[in-house]
């Protein structure tokens, strides 16, 4: 358990977590850095192969699943035993859409608006992107896709999903069963997809992550071990090398375990840091949001025309996106209060 001292923290909740939190900002970083090696190297800069290869892309996924499985876990704490249908879709609603909507609009206003980009796409498409869904469509029709990626439009479908999903692990016969059927189709998908979707991308491709992360929270929120058998879920890394195996699948195993390596760490975070500890995590929704449009439209045009290091200016790109993500959940606070309030 956490030390006492630690729950009279202004603004700490009773039960505050710092594992979950330090999940969190461990997931962001792989994103974060992929995405600034990858739009940088298309740019023209010299980016080292081993940043762009096969183990920065397992990393990102790593990262990825951390992401998944720290939403379900975090939902099962919140909702497991007092679930509320108008409630929690208020909820889930007022902490997703009001900066998604914030961002999305100062975009939209700039590109479309004021100088005429997309003047072919319907306007009633942009239905799309008010649900959150224009990322996630993208492969398969045209949208006024602006920020979030194929994620938000995953994670919000995912959250209509998790009503049955906690239903599923109230008694063992139901876990047993969502058990085997999302092995399966962490096996299956990735095999089966169809084009032009990225199986991980995709809601099936997330859903054994995500209800994995579920269990996860019920085994939290009972203060309960993960059973001994979880970690032979590394058993699966030299999986890695044989290509008939779906590496989806075979890294959400490694991340799984992973993940309560790196919450158990960060249990042991000192009081003092949990304050602002909780402050960046509260972040990440809105530095997942912006970090990509802010690099590909602002931050590494900066850094080449004044020719900055490339190395040297990621901590500061670090630095902005947080900046940016902590003045939009500012921003979006009271439209979200005011979302709440419907419930």
């Amino acid at each position: 358990m956490y030390p006492p001292s630690a729950l009279s923290l202004p603004e700490m909740p009773r039960h505050y977590r710092p594992g979950l939190d330090v999940v969190r900002l461990a997931a962001l970083l792989p994103v974060l850095c992929y995405h600034y090696c990858i739009e940088a190297a298309r740019l023209g800069f010299a980016v080292p192969t081993a940043l762009l290869g096969r183990g920065m892309a397992d990393w990102v996924e790593l990262g990825l699943a951390w992401f998944f499985l720290l939403s379900g876990a975090a939902l099962c704490l919140q909702w497991q035993g007092r679930f509320a249908l108008r409630r929690y879709l208020a909820g889930r609603a007022a902490a997703t859409y009001p900066a998604f909507w914030l961002g999305f609009a100062a975009l939209f206003l700039y590109g479309e608006v004021l100088h005429g980009n997309n003047a072919g796409i319907p306007r009633w498409r942009v239905i799309f992107s008010l649900l959150g869904l224009d990322g996630y469509l993208t492969p398969v029709t045209v949208t006024f896709y602006k920020i979030g990626e194929w994620f938000l439009g995953v994670i919000l479908i995912l959250y209509l999903v998790f009503p049955l999903l906690l239903w599923c692990i109230e008694t063992p016969p139901r876990r047993r069963a969502l058990a085997v059927c999302m092995a399966v189709l962490a096996i299956v998908w990735p095999l089966i997809c169809p084009a032009p979707w990225e199986a991980g991308h995709t809601v099936l491709g997330r859903l054994p992550a995500f209800a994995l992360g579920v269990w996860f929270g019920s085994l939290l929120q009972q203060n309960a071990a993960p059973p001994k058998w979880l970690v032979a879920g590394l058993l699966a890394l030299p999986l890695l090398r044989v290509t008939a195996v779906p590496r989806l699948a075979v890294l959400l195993a490694v991340a799984a375990v992973l993940f309560w390596a790196v919450y158990a760490a960060g249990q042991q975070m000192p009081a003092r840091f949990c304050p602002a500890l909780r402050r960046l995590a509260g972040w990440c929704y809105g530095v997942y949001l912006v970090h990509h449009v802010l690099l590909t439209l602002v931050f590494l045009r900066f850094v080449a025309r004044f020719n900055l290091p490339l190395a040297g200016m990621f901590p500061v790109y670090l630095a902005v996106s947080f900046a940016l993500a902590a003045v939009l959940t500012a921003v979006s606070r009271p439209l979200g209060k005011a979302i709440k309030k419907l419930a």
